[in-house]
Protein backbone atom coordinates (compact mmCIF):
# COMPACT_ATOMS: atom_id res chain seq x y z
CA UNK A 1 0.00 0.00 0.00
CA UNK A 2 1.52 3.28 -0.91
CA UNK A 3 0.88 6.36 0.87
CA UNK A 4 1.38 10.12 0.93
CA UNK A 5 1.94 13.22 3.49
CA UNK A 6 3.23 16.67 3.08
CA UNK A 7 3.81 18.23 6.50
CA UNK A 8 3.20 21.59 7.36
CA UNK A 9 6.88 22.47 6.95
CA UNK A 10 6.63 21.16 3.24
CA UNK A 11 8.51 17.38 4.06
CA UNK A 12 7.36 14.90 1.82
CA UNK A 13 6.84 11.38 3.34
CA UNK A 14 6.20 8.84 0.94
CA UNK A 15 6.04 4.71 2.42
CA UNK A 16 5.07 1.77 0.87
CA UNK A 17 3.94 -0.82 3.28
CA UNK A 18 4.89 -4.34 2.66
CA UNK A 19 3.74 -6.56 5.63
CA UNK A 20 5.23 -9.61 4.52
CA UNK A 21 8.62 -8.40 4.65
CA UNK A 22 11.15 -8.53 7.85
CA UNK A 23 13.14 -5.16 6.04
CA UNK A 24 12.74 -1.71 6.42
CA UNK A 25 14.69 0.24 3.95
CA UNK A 26 14.68 4.12 4.50
CA UNK A 27 16.20 7.18 2.84
CA UNK A 28 16.01 11.18 3.73
CA UNK A 29 16.85 12.67 -0.08
CA UNK A 30 17.65 16.12 -0.04
CA UNK A 31 17.01 18.46 -2.73
CA UNK A 32 20.62 20.02 -3.19
CA UNK A 33 23.68 18.19 -4.70
CA UNK A 34 26.86 19.24 -6.49
CA UNK A 35 25.30 21.41 -9.05
CA UNK A 36 24.34 23.81 -6.27
CA UNK A 37 27.42 24.77 -4.85
CA UNK A 38 29.00 28.02 -5.33
CA UNK A 39 33.10 28.13 -7.11
CA UNK A 40 34.10 28.39 -3.52
CA UNK A 41 31.61 25.67 -2.13
CA UNK A 42 32.93 23.17 -4.75
CA UNK A 43 32.31 19.42 -3.30
CA UNK A 44 31.09 20.36 -0.54
CA UNK A 45 27.98 18.26 -0.38
CA UNK A 46 29.68 15.62 -0.47
CA UNK A 47 32.43 16.41 2.02
CA UNK A 48 28.95 16.63 4.01
CA UNK A 49 27.99 13.35 3.63
CA UNK A 50 31.40 12.09 4.81
CA UNK A 51 31.20 14.86 7.91
CA UNK A 52 27.42 13.19 9.42
CA UNK A 53 29.10 9.99 9.67
CA UNK A 54 31.72 11.57 12.33
CA UNK A 55 30.06 11.71 15.37
CA UNK A 56 26.72 13.91 16.93
CA UNK A 57 25.87 14.62 20.67
CA UNK A 58 24.54 11.50 20.96
CA UNK A 59 26.73 8.54 18.96
CA UNK A 60 29.97 8.78 18.66
CA UNK A 61 31.88 7.96 15.05
CA UNK A 62 32.57 4.33 16.60
CA UNK A 63 28.81 4.06 17.71
CA UNK A 64 27.46 5.06 14.53
CA UNK A 65 29.41 1.61 12.49
CA UNK A 66 28.65 -0.32 15.47
CA UNK A 67 25.17 -0.09 16.17
CA UNK A 68 24.60 -0.98 12.77
CA UNK A 69 27.32 -3.88 11.98
CA UNK A 70 26.34 -5.37 14.78
CA UNK A 71 22.20 -5.42 14.00
CA UNK A 72 23.27 -6.92 10.80
CA UNK A 73 21.87 -3.04 9.18
CA UNK A 74 23.36 -0.97 6.60
CA UNK A 75 23.54 2.62 6.75
CA UNK A 76 24.99 4.84 3.73
CA UNK A 77 25.08 7.85 1.70
CA UNK A 78 25.67 9.24 -2.05
CA UNK A 79 25.49 12.49 -3.45
CA UNK A 80 24.65 13.35 -6.80
CA UNK A 81 24.43 16.69 -8.83
CA UNK A 82 20.67 17.51 -7.81
CA UNK A 83 20.36 14.89 -4.73
CA UNK A 84 22.02 13.63 -1.43
CA UNK A 85 20.79 10.57 0.16
CA UNK A 86 21.52 9.13 3.66
CA UNK A 87 20.02 5.67 3.95
CA UNK A 88 19.64 2.66 5.86
CA UNK A 89 18.00 -0.77 5.38
CA UNK A 90 17.28 -3.31 8.76
CA UNK A 91 15.62 -5.64 9.84
CA UNK A 92 11.91 -4.32 11.17
CA UNK A 93 12.93 -4.75 15.30
CA UNK A 94 15.37 -2.35 14.96
CA UNK A 95 13.55 0.55 13.14
CA UNK A 96 13.61 2.77 16.14
CA UNK A 97 16.95 3.41 16.56
CA UNK A 98 18.16 2.84 13.17
CA UNK A 99 15.56 5.99 12.48
CA UNK A 100 17.05 7.91 15.37
CA UNK A 101 20.74 7.14 14.46
CA UNK A 102 20.46 9.02 11.02
CA UNK A 103 18.09 11.56 13.03
CA UNK A 104 20.93 12.62 14.83
CA UNK A 105 23.30 12.26 12.19
CA UNK A 106 21.56 14.99 9.99
CA UNK A 107 20.43 17.32 13.07
CA UNK A 108 23.19 16.98 15.62
CA UNK A 109 26.72 16.49 14.10
CA UNK A 110 29.48 17.95 15.86
CA UNK A 111 31.67 19.11 12.43
CA UNK A 112 34.48 19.23 14.78
CA UNK A 113 37.69 20.79 13.63
CA UNK A 114 39.96 17.61 14.13
CA UNK A 115 37.16 16.05 12.25
CA UNK A 116 37.32 17.85 9.62
CA UNK A 117 40.94 17.78 9.57
CA UNK A 118 41.26 14.20 9.42
CA UNK A 119 38.07 13.64 7.19
CA UNK A 120 39.83 16.18 4.27
CA UNK A 121 42.85 14.08 4.05
CA UNK A 122 40.21 10.84 3.79
CA UNK A 123 38.52 12.65 0.44
CA UNK A 124 41.59 13.60 -1.06
CA UNK A 125 42.70 10.02 -1.06
CA UNK A 126 39.18 9.62 -2.49
CA UNK A 127 39.96 12.06 -5.02
CA UNK A 128 43.37 10.38 -5.79
CA UNK A 129 41.64 7.17 -6.32
CA UNK A 130 39.27 8.30 -8.76
CA UNK A 131 42.37 9.91 -11.15
CA UNK A 132 43.65 6.61 -10.96
CA UNK A 133 40.66 5.04 -12.14
CA UNK A 134 40.52 5.75 -16.06
CA UNK A 135 37.33 4.97 -16.48
CA UNK A 136 35.53 6.98 -13.57
CA UNK A 137 37.81 10.05 -15.05
CA UNK A 138 37.14 9.81 -18.23
CA UNK A 139 33.43 10.18 -17.22
CA UNK A 140 34.27 13.25 -15.20
CA UNK A 141 35.86 14.69 -18.59
CA UNK A 142 32.98 13.82 -20.42
CA UNK A 143 30.64 15.75 -18.22
CA UNK A 144 33.22 19.06 -18.32
CA UNK A 145 33.55 18.85 -22.03
CA UNK A 146 29.38 18.91 -22.19
CA UNK A 147 28.91 21.84 -19.21
CA UNK A 148 32.39 23.40 -19.60
CA UNK A 149 30.77 26.52 -17.52
CA UNK A 150 28.07 25.07 -15.13
CA UNK A 151 28.20 23.18 -12.08
CA UNK A 152 27.03 19.99 -13.99
CA UNK A 153 30.07 19.95 -15.47
CA UNK A 154 32.38 19.65 -12.29
CA UNK A 155 33.01 17.15 -10.66
CA UNK A 156 30.96 15.88 -7.63
CA UNK A 157 33.76 15.81 -5.47
CA UNK A 158 35.35 18.82 -6.03
CA UNK A 159 39.45 19.47 -6.18
CA UNK A 160 42.25 19.52 -3.91
CA UNK A 161 42.00 23.58 -3.67
CA UNK A 162 38.35 23.90 -2.54
CA UNK A 163 39.06 20.34 -0.56
CA UNK A 164 41.14 22.13 1.29
CA UNK A 165 39.08 25.06 2.01
CA UNK A 166 36.45 23.37 3.91
CA UNK A 167 36.03 24.63 7.75
CA UNK A 168 33.03 23.53 10.44
CA UNK A 169 31.58 27.12 9.55
CA UNK A 170 31.53 26.71 6.11
CA UNK A 171 29.84 23.24 6.38
CA UNK A 172 27.28 24.53 9.34
CA UNK A 173 26.23 27.60 6.89
CA UNK A 174 25.78 25.73 3.98
CA UNK A 175 23.69 22.76 5.34
CA UNK A 176 21.33 26.21 7.21
CA UNK A 177 21.05 27.30 3.48
CA UNK A 178 20.41 24.13 1.70
CA UNK A 179 19.06 21.34 3.96
CA UNK A 180 15.54 22.69 4.60
CA UNK A 181 12.22 21.02 4.96
CA UNK A 182 11.18 21.90 1.51
CA UNK A 183 14.02 20.03 -0.12
CA UNK A 184 13.32 17.04 1.80
CA UNK A 185 12.11 13.61 0.66
CA UNK A 186 11.54 10.72 3.41
CA UNK A 187 11.14 7.73 1.82
CA UNK A 188 10.66 4.23 3.02
CA UNK A 189 9.75 0.39 1.72
CA UNK A 190 9.28 -2.24 4.30
CA UNK A 191 7.54 -3.82 7.01
CA UNK A 192 6.68 -0.50 8.09
CA UNK A 193 3.62 1.75 8.75
CA UNK A 194 3.05 5.23 7.25
CA UNK A 195 1.61 6.52 10.21
CA UNK A 196 5.01 5.59 12.17
CA UNK A 197 7.06 7.01 9.86
CA UNK A 198 4.94 10.27 9.80
CA UNK A 199 5.25 10.39 13.39
CA UNK A 200 9.03 9.33 13.20
CA UNK A 201 10.20 12.41 11.52
CA UNK A 202 7.54 14.57 11.93
CA UNK A 203 8.96 16.06 15.18
CA UNK A 204 12.26 15.47 14.58
CA UNK A 205 12.47 17.69 11.59
CA UNK A 206 10.22 20.41 12.78
CA UNK A 207 13.04 22.54 13.24
CA UNK A 208 14.48 22.67 9.66
CA UNK A 209 14.29 25.56 8.21
CA UNK A 210 11.81 26.29 5.36
CA UNK A 211 13.38 28.02 2.55
CA UNK A 212 12.68 26.85 -1.36
CA UNK A 213 15.23 25.65 -4.01
CA UNK A 214 17.52 28.51 -4.70
CA UNK A 215 16.91 28.57 -8.43
CA UNK A 216 20.36 27.22 -10.38
CA UNK A 217 21.84 28.75 -13.39
CA UNK A 218 20.61 27.69 -17.04
CA UNK A 219 22.69 24.84 -18.27
CA UNK A 220 23.87 25.28 -22.00
CA UNK A 221 25.34 22.02 -23.47
CA UNK A 222 27.74 22.44 -25.34
CA UNK A 223 27.94 20.17 -29.14
CA UNK A 224 30.88 19.04 -31.19
CA UNK A 225 33.62 19.48 -28.84
CA UNK A 226 36.43 16.65 -28.82
CA UNK A 227 39.53 16.50 -26.74
CA UNK A 228 42.10 13.73 -25.82
CA UNK A 229 44.17 13.60 -22.71
CA UNK A 230 47.59 11.55 -22.27
CA UNK A 231 47.75 9.32 -19.69
CA UNK A 232 49.60 6.25 -18.96
CA UNK A 233 47.57 3.38 -19.31
CA UNK A 234 46.94 -0.11 -21.43
CA UNK A 235 43.75 1.13 -23.34
CA UNK A 236 41.93 4.58 -24.34
CA UNK A 237 38.88 5.11 -22.79
CA UNK A 238 36.29 7.09 -24.80
CA UNK A 239 32.81 9.10 -23.75
CA UNK A 240 30.70 10.01 -26.28
CA UNK A 241 27.39 12.28 -26.41
CA UNK A 242 25.36 14.43 -26.52
CA UNK A 243 22.23 16.47 -25.35
CA UNK A 244 19.24 14.42 -24.06
CA UNK A 245 16.30 14.89 -21.91
CA UNK A 246 15.36 16.18 -18.65
CA UNK A 247 13.99 13.64 -15.99
CA UNK A 248 10.85 15.69 -15.85
CA UNK A 249 10.38 14.72 -19.73
CA UNK A 250 7.88 11.81 -20.57
CA UNK A 251 9.69 10.86 -23.16
CA UNK A 252 11.83 9.51 -20.58
CA UNK A 253 10.74 6.12 -20.71
CA UNK A 254 11.02 6.23 -24.36
CA UNK A 255 14.67 7.42 -23.85
CA UNK A 256 15.17 4.43 -21.70
CA UNK A 257 14.26 1.94 -24.56
CA UNK A 258 16.24 3.61 -27.00
CA UNK A 259 19.15 3.14 -24.42
CA UNK A 260 18.42 -0.86 -23.80
CA UNK A 261 18.45 -1.18 -27.25
CA UNK A 262 21.99 0.80 -27.76
CA UNK A 263 24.31 -0.55 -25.22
CA UNK A 264 21.51 -1.81 -21.99
CA UNK A 265 23.16 -5.38 -22.14
CA UNK A 266 25.04 -8.17 -24.00
CA UNK A 267 22.45 -8.36 -26.69
CA UNK A 268 22.45 -4.40 -27.34
CA UNK A 269 23.59 -2.46 -30.45
CA UNK A 270 26.95 -1.47 -28.71
CA UNK A 271 28.28 -5.07 -27.35
CA UNK A 272 27.64 -6.97 -30.60
CA UNK A 273 28.82 -4.74 -33.00
CA UNK A 274 32.08 -4.17 -31.27
CA UNK A 275 32.86 -6.74 -28.93
CA UNK A 276 30.86 -9.96 -30.40
CA UNK A 277 31.23 -9.22 -34.28
CA UNK A 278 34.60 -7.38 -34.16
CA UNK A 279 36.81 -7.99 -30.63
CA UNK A 280 37.59 -4.50 -30.45
CA UNK A 281 36.34 -3.92 -26.87
CA UNK A 282 36.05 -6.18 -23.66
CA UNK A 283 33.62 -3.26 -22.15
CA UNK A 284 30.98 -0.83 -23.83
CA UNK A 285 27.71 0.50 -22.83
CA UNK A 286 25.56 3.42 -23.06
CA UNK A 287 24.12 5.82 -20.14
CA UNK A 288 21.77 8.05 -19.74
CA UNK A 289 22.30 11.71 -16.95
CA UNK A 290 19.50 13.26 -16.67
CA UNK A 291 18.53 16.43 -14.33
CA UNK A 292 16.08 19.16 -13.78
CA UNK A 293 16.26 20.92 -16.94
CA UNK A 294 18.63 19.47 -19.18
CA UNK A 295 20.23 15.69 -19.69
CA UNK A 296 22.34 13.79 -21.89
CA UNK A 297 22.97 10.34 -23.06
CA UNK A 298 26.95 9.10 -23.63
CA UNK A 299 28.54 5.38 -24.70
CA UNK A 300 31.65 4.55 -23.50
CA UNK A 301 34.01 2.21 -24.79
CA UNK A 302 37.32 0.79 -23.71
CA UNK A 303 40.05 -0.60 -26.27
CA UNK A 304 43.55 -1.21 -27.51
CA UNK A 305 44.98 2.06 -29.03
CA UNK A 306 45.78 0.33 -32.20
CA UNK A 307 41.66 -0.06 -32.60
CA UNK A 308 41.02 3.80 -32.75
CA UNK A 309 39.83 4.06 -35.95
CA UNK A 310 37.78 0.78 -35.69
CA UNK A 311 35.82 1.66 -32.71
CA UNK A 312 35.59 5.11 -33.83
CA UNK A 313 33.96 4.48 -37.35
CA UNK A 314 31.85 1.26 -36.04
CA UNK A 315 30.49 4.05 -33.58
CA UNK A 316 29.56 6.79 -36.33
CA UNK A 317 27.97 4.14 -38.21
CA UNK A 318 25.97 2.85 -35.79
CA UNK A 319 24.80 5.90 -34.72
CA UNK A 320 23.85 7.54 -38.10
CA UNK A 321 21.87 3.97 -38.97
CA UNK A 322 19.84 4.08 -35.71
CA UNK A 323 16.76 6.10 -36.68
CA UNK A 324 16.48 3.26 -39.42
CA UNK A 325 17.80 0.24 -37.93
CA UNK A 326 15.79 0.18 -35.06
CA UNK A 327 12.64 -2.45 -35.82
CA UNK A 328 9.65 -2.71 -33.87
CA UNK A 329 10.90 -6.51 -32.89
CA UNK A 330 14.31 -4.53 -31.09
CA UNK A 331 11.32 -2.24 -29.45
CA UNK A 332 9.57 -5.12 -28.46
CA UNK A 333 12.39 -6.49 -26.84
CA UNK A 334 13.42 -3.60 -25.02
CA UNK A 335 10.51 -3.49 -23.64
CA UNK A 336 10.41 -6.97 -22.63
CA UNK A 337 13.76 -6.43 -21.54
CA UNK A 338 12.60 -3.18 -19.24
CA UNK A 339 9.76 -4.20 -17.59
CA UNK A 340 11.53 -7.31 -16.50
CA UNK A 341 14.60 -5.45 -14.76
CA UNK A 342 11.76 -3.18 -13.53
CA UNK A 343 9.92 -6.28 -11.83
CA UNK A 344 13.49 -7.84 -10.43
CA UNK A 345 14.48 -4.76 -8.60
CA UNK A 346 10.85 -5.14 -6.82
CA UNK A 347 12.11 -7.60 -4.75
CA UNK A 348 14.32 -5.49 -3.25
CA UNK A 349 13.29 -3.11 -0.59
CA UNK A 350 16.20 -0.62 -1.71
CA UNK A 351 15.06 -0.39 -5.11
CA UNK A 352 10.98 0.55 -4.10
CA UNK A 353 12.89 3.10 -1.75
CA UNK A 354 14.52 4.70 -4.43
CA UNK A 355 11.76 4.43 -6.99
CA UNK A 356 9.15 5.97 -4.30
CA UNK A 357 11.67 9.20 -3.74
CA UNK A 358 12.86 9.36 -7.27
CA UNK A 359 8.54 9.57 -8.40
CA UNK A 360 7.92 12.37 -6.11
CA UNK A 361 11.41 14.31 -7.23
CA UNK A 362 10.76 13.61 -11.09
CA UNK A 363 6.95 14.29 -10.92
CA UNK A 364 5.74 15.03 -7.78
CA UNK A 365 3.41 11.88 -6.91
CA UNK A 366 3.56 8.34 -6.64
CA UNK A 367 4.56 6.20 -9.83
CA UNK A 368 3.94 3.04 -9.44
CA UNK A 369 5.37 -0.19 -10.80
CA UNK A 370 2.58 -1.06 -12.66
CA UNK A 371 1.90 2.55 -13.70
CA UNK A 372 5.03 2.29 -15.18
CA UNK A 373 5.38 -0.41 -17.27
CA UNK A 374 2.11 1.03 -18.82
CA UNK A 375 3.96 4.10 -19.56
CA UNK A 376 7.32 1.94 -20.91
CA UNK A 377 4.37 -0.12 -23.65
CA UNK A 378 2.79 3.11 -24.48
CA UNK A 379 5.84 4.08 -26.73
CA UNK A 380 5.11 3.28 -30.31
CA UNK A 381 7.48 2.91 -32.89
CA UNK A 382 7.23 6.23 -34.55
CA UNK A 383 7.94 8.11 -31.18
CA UNK A 384 11.42 5.74 -30.67
CA UNK A 385 12.25 6.75 -34.08
CA UNK A 386 11.93 10.53 -34.25
CA UNK A 387 13.76 10.58 -30.69
CA UNK A 388 16.35 8.63 -31.99
CA UNK A 389 16.93 11.53 -34.83
CA UNK A 390 16.57 14.22 -32.67
CA UNK A 391 19.02 13.65 -29.84
CA UNK A 392 21.41 10.51 -31.53
CA UNK A 393 23.43 12.72 -34.02
CA UNK A 394 27.11 12.25 -34.98
CA UNK A 395 27.67 15.76 -36.22
CA UNK A 396 26.14 17.19 -32.49
CA UNK A 397 28.88 14.72 -30.69
CA UNK A 398 30.41 15.68 -27.83
CA UNK A 399 33.84 13.39 -27.07
CA UNK A 400 36.76 12.69 -24.24
CA UNK A 401 39.10 10.07 -24.95
CA UNK A 402 41.81 9.43 -22.34
CA UNK A 403 44.94 7.30 -22.82
CA UNK A 404 48.06 7.03 -24.46
CA UNK A 405 47.66 9.34 -26.95
CA UNK A 406 51.66 8.28 -29.13
CA UNK A 407 50.35 5.03 -29.76
CA UNK A 408 47.25 6.37 -31.36
CA UNK A 409 49.19 6.08 -35.01
CA UNK A 410 46.15 7.15 -37.13
CA UNK A 411 44.19 10.85 -37.58
CA UNK A 412 41.68 11.21 -35.07
CA UNK A 413 38.79 10.88 -37.45
CA UNK A 414 36.15 12.71 -34.90
CA UNK A 415 38.26 15.77 -35.50
CA UNK A 416 36.89 15.51 -39.02
CA UNK A 417 33.51 15.15 -38.26
CA UNK A 418 33.62 17.38 -34.73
Amino acid sequence: MYQRTVLPNGIRIITEYLPYLRSVALGAWFEVGSRHEEPQEWGISHFIEHMVFKGNQKYSARDIAEVMDQRGGYLNAFTGKEQTCYYFRVLDEHYDLAADLLEQMLLNSLFAPEDVLKERNVVLEELSMYEDSPEELVHDLFFAALWPQDPLGRPIIGSTSSIHAFSPEMIKEYMTRHYTSQRLVIAAAGNISHERVVETFAAAFDSLGQAASPPVSEAHCQRGHGSFRDKDTEQIHLCLGGPALSRHDPRRYALSLLDTMLGGGVSSLLFQGLREERGLVYNTYSFNSLYDDTGAYGVYAGFGPQHWSQVWNVLYELFEGIPTSITREMLSRAKSQVKGSLVLSLESTGSRMTRLAKGEMDEGSIVTPEEAMERIERVDHGEIVQLAQEIYDPRAWSWVALGPRDLVKEELPCQQIC
